[in-house]
């Protein structure tokens, strides 16, 4: 089955993205890829009380739904928590892992824990993902001004590694997924393409984000193919 991958859209009312983001679900409604979402779908999801908001009510929604016939996969990005405890149900599968293979030796994985030599963030991960953190969120009066004032100076911090493109890290995840019988690897969190093969034959792509380009990711499994486009000529007229 031919499946669809969407990464990085940062979806947000404040953005205005969000219409573009729900019209292409409503498009992808007329075919029956698999469709799989790679992280950071929007700008800021915390899936508990207070902080969720009528996109993401929807979008669950839409997903419960469409998982009654076709795979519905979601990865957590560094802009998700708790979504796999707590909103697992709406999707055929949902993972807050590193990464997740699948029994065709495919691998997706969002990609912000890729780089090992970006301390800060694996640290700042550790501690803002986990039952303690959930629970001070859950019952924190000011929590949502808290989480927004914290998503504000966090876009600030550690720009070095978030501008660079760390290309060894990734070809040595790469090596550790292909020993572990991983063929394809799909990664996410980069907003960019970028092509990686072993020598043992096994391919690494990082995608293009979602955001600003309206770019997804066709895979053919069976032919082994991959394409990034926007998705609308996901539906343009095929030429005769």
């Amino acid at each position: 089955m031919p499946m669809i991958i969407i990464c990085d859209a940062h979806v947000s009312e404040a953005k205005g993205n969000h219409l573009q983001f729900f019209k292409m679900l409503g498009a992808f409604e007329s075919c029956d890829h698999d469709l799989i979402f790679l992280g950071d779908i929007f700008d800021l999801w915390i899936a508990l009380p207070r902080y969720e908001r009528e996109i993401h009510h929807r979008f669950l929604a839409w997903c419960k739904k469409q998982k009654q016939h076709r795979t519905i996969g979601y990865i957590e990005g560094n802009h998700e928590y708790f979504l796999a405890e707590e909103r697992k149900d709406f999707f055929s599968w949902c993972t807050d892992k590193a990464f997740r293979q699948d029994g065709h030796g495919t691998v997706f994985c969002h990609g912000d824990q890729v780089n090992r030599l970006d301390k800060n963030y694996l640290l700042f991960r550790k501690l803002a993902k986990n039952g303690i953190s959930k629970q001070i969120l859950r019952f924190l009066p000011p929590g949502p001004r808290f989480v927004e004032y914290l998503k504000a100076r966090m876009k600030k911090t550690n720009l070095d590694f978030r501008r660079q493109f760390p290309a060894q890290q990734i070809e040595t995840f790469a090596e550790h997924r292909f020993k572990e019988s991983g063929r394809t690897i799909f990664i996410a969190h980069f907003h960019r393409p970028y092509s990686y093969r072993s020598s043992e034959g096994g391919v690494l792509h990082t995608l293009p984000g979602w955001m600003g380009t309206g770019m997804v990711t066709l895979c053919d499994e069976n032919n082994r193919t991959v394409r990034h486009l926007n998705w609308q000529e996901l539906f343009a007229p095929q030429p005769l």
